[in-house]
């Protein structure tokens, strides 16, 4: 007989500054009958009470401890909201006993989305244009040496997993080339079907007139982009990052828009964040900026809660969760009581 079957609920702290009102309604429309559900939009160290007596953890932005999973004795699983787990800390959740899992490729398409978004608000100074008309300042003269045009140009993906893929088949009605970098190359069938070359990370960064960041953060691409790749770029080139902010030496980056080595750069994700009010970033008509909101829309919010719930589901039966989604599987699991 399953634990579910003798009527135990589980109790999800769901802890994110995304789980504003709007989306905690449609998270319950969809939470199934075992599952009690906790909100907090907290994102500092007020939200682990609610934490340390869950069953689950359902989790945004907010730091995942190996002290956290400590005082946390009946918390089975932790689950990412999305796909970034740079705030977990992944060791330490193997030695607890803690699997750690995602929620793959359910946000590609929305953030594939900012991200094209990004690159033609970059290339044509949205923000600039915008501001222009609001403040009765008629610039067009002045924009126009400014914008360029996305056609004909070359186009770099950093990272070619589910999101990186999906910006390459957003971008095939804009006539451009699209080469990428990734440490697995992608199957000849995928290629061939997103029209996507392979090169090599300095062939990416000296080939590309728009640059687009779609590789995980933390240790392995911390400060991937800096001083000595953005030199490799063309003068004039665009960045965008809808990656993690880590990923960006942001005082290389600066210094390649100040020079005008860069021509722009549209930016989703910051180190750290939220961007303090004093970064050299928030005073550049050359700069686009959104709040890292890329994955956050609406109308995912319930497939993405729905996709994690099934995984919860999964570990109460005791099925295993797909590979794609697992990320940390310890040897020594907790059980539940």
């Amino acid at each position: 007989m399953s634990e579910n079957s003798l009527g135990r609920k589980y109790t999800v702290a769901v802890v994110g500054r995304a789980f504003g009102p709007e989306a905690q309604e449609i998270i319950k429309s969809v939470v199934p009958p075992e599952f009690d559900l906790c909100f907090s939009t907290d994102t500092s160290e007020k939200a682990y009470p609610l934490i340390c007596g869950a069953d689950f953890a359902l989790m945004g932005t907010t730091a995942v401890t190996e002290e956290l999973l400590k005082e946390s004795p009946k918390l089975r699983l932790v689950h990412k909201w999305g796909i970034g787990v740079d705030r977990i800390d992944l060791a330490g959740a193997e030695r607890q006993g803690v699997p750690v899992a995602i929620t793959a490729g359910s946000n590609a398409v929305p953030v594939a989305e900012h991200a094209v978004m990004l690159i033609l608000a970059a290339l044509r100074r949205l923000p600039m244009a915008d501001r222009s008309v609001r403040e009765a300042n008629w610039r067009n003269t002045e924009l126009r040496p400014l914008c360029r045009k996305l056609s004909g140009k070359t186009v770099g993906i950093l990272g070619f997993g589910n999101i990186g893929r999906n910006v390459a088949q957003r971008l095939q009605g804009f006539e451009v080339d699209i080469i990428y970098h990734d440490p697995y190359r992608a199957p000849t069938s995928e290629e061939e079907r997103l029209k996507a070359s392979y090169v090599s990370f300095d062939d990416l960064m000296g080939q590309s007139d728009v640059l687009s960041l779609h590789c995980p953060g933390g240790a392995p691409s911390h400060h991937v982009i800096n001083g000595r790749s953005l030199a490799l770029m063309k003068r004039g080139s665009v960045l965008v990052n809808c990656a993690r902010g880590d990923v960006v030496d942001e005082d290389a980056l600066v210094q390649a828009l100040n020079s005008g080595h860069l021509l722009a750069a549209g930016l989703d994700a910051f180190d750290p964040e939220p961007l303090p009010a004093s970064s050299k970033l928030v005073a550049m008509d050359s700069v686009v900026l959104t709040p890292h909101v890329a994955g956050n829309v609406l109308d995912n919010v319930a497939p993405i809660a729905q996709h994690a719930f099934r995984n919860m589901q999964r570990l109460i039966r005791g099925e295993a969760i797909p590979k794609s989604d697992l990320v940390v599987s310890p040897a020594r699991p907790r059980q539940f009581p």
